[in-house]
């Protein structure tokens, strides 16, 4: 189903709209997303297997790579019977926590309606890509964090059921720091606790869900050490994880084929996926 026929999905829907929305594309990039919200990508009836995954795009907090990290991602799993959302989040204009806010209000909402839309529950995943994969790895491990007490969907578990990671920022101070990142979601000087607490390998704990990393070796844009960082505390608790390291210095890839060994790593996610039951 192409994104263009279907209505995107509020994240806030119990909130008036935002006007005037400042949204616009920009070099195939989506900025200063105002109205949060999620495109869906059904998969056919006879696919469909109950599992769901909430997308991330990368930009750095700045913009979204919508195409190569969002949609293309979403059609590859909707081929697999599996429901995809792309996530539109708030950005630099907003800065932390809006973009925290609505990736775990983005797993809620497809928890809420986990019913209507043939989802099982326990079969909800996100996937991210750099800045994006800070998104995606902060779900994953901050999802029990509150800001705003009055959110309606509150009680429902925003802890993904397990988090796919590709070439993701995760550290912002230290030498592998992504300064981008950080500026855009901190500010120019941030406060030390938030830097802390958003340097997610700190934020490992054994309720960290199967995880599944890929990152090249020389990525000039986010260092591998994020990964290697990141990795080193998802092992201690969760063995269901993986760590795919590639031999290039590819930064943003998607889906992109023909750019060598990194291009296989589909094909890795798809036998880990099935190995763990998400896909048949």
């Amino acid at each position: 189903m192409s994104e263009l026929l279907v209505d995107p999905i509020y994240l806030w829907d119990e909130k008036p709209l935002v006007i005037p929305d400042r949204e616009h594309i920009k070099d195939q990039r989506v900025y200063a997303v105002d109205n949060p919200a999620m495109i869906p990508y059904w998969p056919a009836v006879d696919k469909a297997n109950g599992t769901a995954v909430v997308i991330f795009p990368g930009g750095g907090y700045v913009r979204l790579a919508i195409n190569h990290e969002g949609h293309d991602i979403a059609k590859w799993f909707a081929a697999r019977g599996v429901a995809a959302f792309v996530v539109k989040y708030r950005m630099q204009e907003y800065g932390f926590p809006a973009p925290l806010l609505d990736g775990l209000r983005a797993v809620r909402q497809v928890r809420k309606h986990a019913g209507e839309w043939g989802i099982d529950p326990a079969k909800v995943g996100v996937i991210g890509f750099s800045a994006g994969g800070h998104l995606a790895a902060s779900v994953a491990t901050r999802s029990d964090f509150t800001f705003a007490l009055d959110d309606p969907l509150g009680a429902i578990s925003a802890r993904p059921d397990f988090a796919i990671l590709g070439y993701p920022v995760i550290a912002l101070y230290g030498p592998d720091a992504h300064a981008g990142s950080r500026k855009a979601l901190l500010g120019e000087n941030p406060d030390p606790k938030k830097l802390h607490d958003n340097s997610l390998q700190f934020q490992v704990t054994d309720k960290v869900p199967p995880v599944f990393m890929l990152h090249g070796i020389d990525d000039q844009a986010v260092p591998v050490g994020n990964s290697l960082t990141f990795f080193t505390e998802v092992q201690k608790h969760n063995k269901q994880s993986e760590l795919h390291i590639y031999q290039t210095g590819i930064h943003g890839v998607g889906m992109i084929q023909g750019q060598g060994s990194v291009s296989s790593w589909p094909d890795s996610l798809e036998r880990w996926l099935k190995q763990n039951n998400w896909i048949h």
